[in-house]
């Protein structure tokens, strides 16, 4: 996917505004030796001030994206210049509602008994900064869970998997277990469409960098 610009990405760092080694290893997957900054943005935008969901996503994964691109450039010396940042942010939905991470083991019991043989719906958000601007864009996945019992819940908390993860639950772990079907990309639920992130990688050099 990325053979037409393997050439040029050599000249670039590659930071992702995140401390997610499960991302950094998605973009290392691609062959992009990414280097991880967790970005100190505050994630406190109110999600009632945007129309769509998918203006909300974008706008909280650019707030991280500009926030680690403008620190790495302040700070000078080499690796200040030729640079682009990947920020991604991830929500679940179900109907209106959305679910972030639990609080506790108690609010991923609450998630898990309403995601419990329905469907929700993914949302990641990915924003590339680059020195002449910024790329933006949302991919979606709709998820399918079976019908949970409560021992499978209990335990399911009890392993600690899903108390840091959008709507308690991580497909790449032992939650891919309660889900059946899933329809769109599986990367897109585990926190970063690699298809969609290939295609605005050639965009970005064919056309914002040429």
């Amino acid at each position: 996917m990325l053979a037409p610009i393997k050439h040029l990405l050599g000249k670039y760092r590659i930071v992702l505004a995140s401390g997610s080694p499960r991302r950094q290893e998605l973009v290392r997957m691609l062959g992009l030796n990414a280097e991880l900054c967790p970005s100190t943005f505050e994630e406190n935008l109110n999600v009632a001030d945007y129309k769509e969901f998918a203006e909300y996503i974008e706008a909280t994964a650019q707030g991280k994206a500009e926030e680690v691109f403008h620190r790495l450039r302040n700070a000078g010396g080499e690796g200040s210049t030729n640079l682009i940042v990947i920020a991604a942010d991830t929500m679940v939905t179900l109907g209106k509602e959305v679910y972030g991470k639990p609080k506790d083991a108690a609010d991923a019991v609450r998630m898990l008994n309403n995601l419990s043989g329905a469907c929700n719906r993914v949302f990641t958000g990915v924003v590339l900064r680059h020195d002449k601007g910024v790329r933006t864009f949302t991919d979606t996945a709709d998820v399918y869970f079976g019908e949970l019992t409560e021992a499978q819940i209990q335990d399911y908390v009890a392993s600690g998997d899903p108390l840091d993860k959008a709507g308690a639950y991580g497909v790449q772990g032992p939650g891919g277990a309660l889900i059946p079907r899933i329809d769109g990309d599986f990367y897109t639920v585990m926190g970063l469409p690699l298809h969609r992130l290939c295609l605005e990688l050639n965009k970005l050099f064919l056309e914002d960098l040429k």
